[in-house]
């Protein structure tokens, strides 16, 4: 109250003075009060109550903004402890509506699990067991192309044709067959000596993964095997440069060269082969036979 009374009476004071000076202004530009003895006095005694009262206004005022201060420190401490509570009763009261959701699996989680178990019990050449697992997939996913794909591997690999063409087919038919659902079909359609079949399925892996250089490189392969050279020719091409770095791909296509006699592209190629390969036997070989060319 005391505060607001001397704010009230300092106020009052600017104006009173604002509204003298102005009144005489014109008598005050005339006048200089530093040549006046009691002028100057005058200004010390103001100068000293001015000073006196900004004394009392920060002891009348500092204990106020103390008292502001820790209030609005502590209404921050109890809406954040406000906060923590309801985030502990959220996390509490959801737990309750389902208790064991941290312990048992989503459906998500467990095909997951299963075609795990599934591929690591098919390259251990347990087959039963991992057909099993597959099959436990698809009780809970009818669709599920990671499975199909799983059993149709295990079928071929233990050569039941029929079991994996089926398998496969679905993928193709349900427009979910990928490079490696049409590799497999090649195999079976050459395994059943459906050479043109396997010919498409082999053209149909590359169209499906055109940048993937086994998938030339097989293609080029089955050409070799049916004496069809020169049309393996670019395919090895390819399949070299998508995958310059591979020894395999390279001594593809040196082997391909040589079988069309062409020497010096069997030559170079040899070349660079020569710094990727250290199977010295199989580099004599072909070196003989390019030397052999006429």
């Amino acid at each position: 109250m005391l505060l607001i009374i001397l704010l009230s009476i300092t106020a009052l004071s600017v104006i009173v003075m604002a509204v003298l000076v102005l009144r005489h202004w014109k008598e005050i530009r005339l006048l200089n009060p530093d040549s006046i003895k009691e002028e100057r006095e005058r200004q010390k005694r103001d100068e000293l109550l001015q000073q006196r009262f900004v004394r009392m206004t920060k002891e009348k005022v500092g204990p106020f903004k103390a008292i502001i201060l820790r209030a609005t420190t502590d209404v921050k401490k109890f809406y954040h402890a406000v906060y923590l509570k309801y985030v502990r009763l959220e996390k509490f009261y959801s737990q309750a509506k389902s208790p064991f959701a941290s312990v048992a699996p989503s459906v998500k989680d467990r095909i997951k699990l299963l075609l795990d178990e599934a591929r690591s019990l098919a390259r251990d050449l347990k087959w039963a067991d991992a057909e099993r697992r597959y099959l436990e997939v698809l009780g809970t996913d009818q669709r599920n192309v990671d499975a199909y794909k799983g059993l149709g591997m295990i079928y071929l690999k233990q050569k039941l044709y029929p079991q994996a063409r089926e398998t496969f087919e679905y993928l193709v038919k349900s427009k979910k067959a990928d490079d490696i659902a049409f590799a497999a079909l090649a195999e079976i359609e050459e395994a059943e000596g459906n050479v043109s079949a396997a010919e498409t399925m082999r053209r149909s892996a590359i169209e499906v993964r055109p940048r993937l250089a086994n998938r030339h490189a097989d293609l080029a392969e089955f050409y070799i095997a049916h004496d069809q050279v020169a049309r393996a020719w670019p395919y090895a091409k390819r399949a070299n440069e998508l995958d310059p770095k591979s020894a395999k791909y390279l001594e593809l296509s040196v082997e391909v060269a040589i079988l069309l006699g062409d020497r010096n592209e069997a030559k170079r190629r040899y070349d660079k082969l020569r710094l990727l390969s250290e199977d010295q036997p199989k580099l004599q070989s072909l070196k003989d036979r390019i030397e052999a060319i006429a």
